[in-house]
């Protein structure tokens, strides 16, 4: 890992510890309201999951992956000097105007177009110059410029972690986003140097197999006054080297790969926005197949939007004092980030203790354990905040939190990698690469909704003369049935999982993995004398055996 990934992580983290509390900042600064708040930052946080995957695009057909992430670093830097100067103490006015608001929500689009950018071409940038540089470069990586430059690198990194520490007891708002863009401008700095010092070959685009998708649309469409041949036979039909069969499914689509008699096939061939093979159209046709999935996957980010919003409020208003000592509520981001990292590692142990034929159920049932903590989460948060209703006078303590920030922990964490894993097992392999960023950015699409459903349910419940649930303030609020709201979603969310888990396109068995499998039995048999068999691809003659 180069001095400038390190420095990146310890940014990154900055910038969710101010991101946390953004909704303590909203509601008591600009005396916004609970849900209008909560609704502003979880737009934010759907924004900031679902611009990966436009990023990713760009990166691949246009940019490249170098100017992507100096793209980054430039916008992040840029939208945190504009979230500090939208405090009222940087511009020396009494209260929030206009000015200020702008400068606020375009600090907010340029931070998540930061954080997006630099997921998708961090980690791809850095691998391409892992594979260009020398095995003596190798360990230096980015930073190759002399002791002087490693120095002040290590002085950096210093530099952000004492500020990471110490910004949580930090009263300023305006020092308080201050740090962050401080620290952003030293990793841009960094970056900078290290290219100038480093010399190195920067890769262009690549291509998007995301393209490809559109081109199938784009041909199928172009020959919508055409007619299928009732037999797909391979004549009327563009086969690749693969000799992928036609499916049945989305049979619109399989006009795509029409050959029209019109012109020759070298002709048409030239022309892919005209013409796709069988094989591009199948891959097209699974992602579509993996719609309903991906509707339990929205859902999701229902619950996953109450973490630093509506969770964070409920510790607002809560005693934040352990003995003589006051805490602050940004310690339920690491009760719920460390339930994460603990369970998604127990899951990989015991993924990988598991005998390799069975390991292919985890996602499927990890999915399944994960919206049951969600249920949970949901029902312990509602128990909570209708006792917490009853004790207004801040007499309980904070820590009765603990239990749900745990299971949203554990939710965030399995759902996350059994999602990723599961898409991975379904989706056409050059889509593995998109599959984490379609992973958060149907998340994303969830906990953005979730503003979307507040306002519903803020209507549906102050019909006629009942109030709504959503006031000014929380001890105004009824938020703990918008819990209970929550928690039927879940469980239904469950249900429907269970539905359509079973209707999933099955993967299909790799034929190089037979290949391997039928080397090795010929290999351990030690005899010549094999044919096929119905299973597999061979059988001993002598022995009887199979590879099955």
């Amino acid at each position: 890992m180069t001095f400038f990934e390190r420095i990146a992580g310890w940014v990154n983290l900055l910038e969710a510890s101010i991101m946390w509390v953004m909704q303590t900042y909203l509601t008591t600064v600009w005396g916004l309201s609970v849900s209008h708040a909560a609704g502003i930052i979880n737009v934010w946080n759907g924004l900031t999951f679902f611009l990966p995957i436009p990023f990713a695009f760009f990166a691949d057909s246009f940019f490249g992956n170098f100017y992507m992430l100096m793209f980054s670093c430039f916008v992040d830097a840029i939208g945190l000097g504009f979230l500090t100067l939208s405090t009222r103490q940087s511009l020396g006015s009494e209260s929030i105007g206009g000015t200020q608001k702008a400068l606020f929500y375009i600090a907010l689009v340029l931070i998540a177009a930061g954080l997006a950018s630099r997921s998708v071409s961090q980690v791809q940038f850095f691998k391409e110059q892992e594979e260009e540089t020398t095995h003596s470069n190798k360990e230096e990586g980015i930073c190759d410029c002399g002791l002087g430059q490693k120095l002040t690198c290590c002085v950096m990194t210093i530099v952000i972690i004492i500020c990471s520490l110490v910004l949580p007891f930090i009263q300023s708002w305006s020092v308080r986003f201050g740090i962050p863009a401080i620290c952003s401008l030293l990793l841009l700095l960094i970056f900078l140097i290290g290219q100038f010092c480093h010399s190195s070959q920067r890769k262009g685009p690549q291509g998007s197999p995301l393209t490809t998708i559109l081109r199938v649309f784009v041909a199928a469409i172009s020959k919508k006054s055409e007619k299928l041949p009732e037999d797909h036979n391979t004549e009327s039909f563009y086969q690749s080297d693969d000799h992928v069969e036609l499916t049945h499914w989305f049979r619109f689509l399989n006009k795509a790969a029409r050959i029209l008699p019109t012109a020759s096939i070298e002709e048409q061939k030239k022309n892919k926005w005209h013409l796709c093979s069988v094989k591009e159209v199948e891959d097209t046709k699974v992602c579509l197949r993996m719609t309903p999935l991906c509707i339990t996957l929205v859902l999701c980010g229902l619950v996953l939007s109450l973490g630093n919003t509506y969770f964070l409020e409920q510790a607002n208003h809560l005693n934040q004092t352990l003995g003589r000592l006051k805490v602050n509520s940004l310690i339920f981001f690491f009760f719920s980030f460390g339930a994460n990292i603990i369970t998604s590692n127990i899951y990989r142990i015991a993924k990988t203790c598991t005998l390799e034929r069975y390991r292919k159920y985890f996602p499927v049932f990890g999915i399944a354990y994960a919206l049951i903590n969600s249920v949970l989460c949901c029902i312990i948060a509602a128990k909570v905040e209708s006792r917490r209703l009853v004790n207004k006078d801040k007499s309980m303590s904070m820590f009765w939190l603990v239990p749900q920030y745990i299971l949203l922990g554990v939710f965030t964490g399995i759902s996350s990698i059994c999602y990723e894993e599961l898409f991975k097992t379904r989706y056409p392999s050059s889509m593995s690469k998109y599959v984490r960023y379609f992973t958060l950015g149907l998340t994303g699409i969830g906990t953005a909704g979730s503003y979307l459903l507040v306002y519903i349910v803020g209507k549906v419940s102050g019909r006629g003369k009942n109030p709504s649930w959503f006031k000014q303030s929380l001890n105004e609020s009824q938020v703990d049935k918008y819990y209970w709201t929550l928690a039927v979603i879940s469980s239904l969310n469950l249900f429907l999982y269970i539905i359509v888990v079973r209707i999933l396109p099955h993967p299909k068995p790799k034929r190089a993995n037979t290949i391997q499998k039928v080397k090795n039995f010929v290999h351990e048999c030690a005899h010549d004398c094999v044919r096929e068999c119905a299973k597999c691809a061979c059988k001993c003659l002598c022995c009887g055996c199979c590879c099955c």
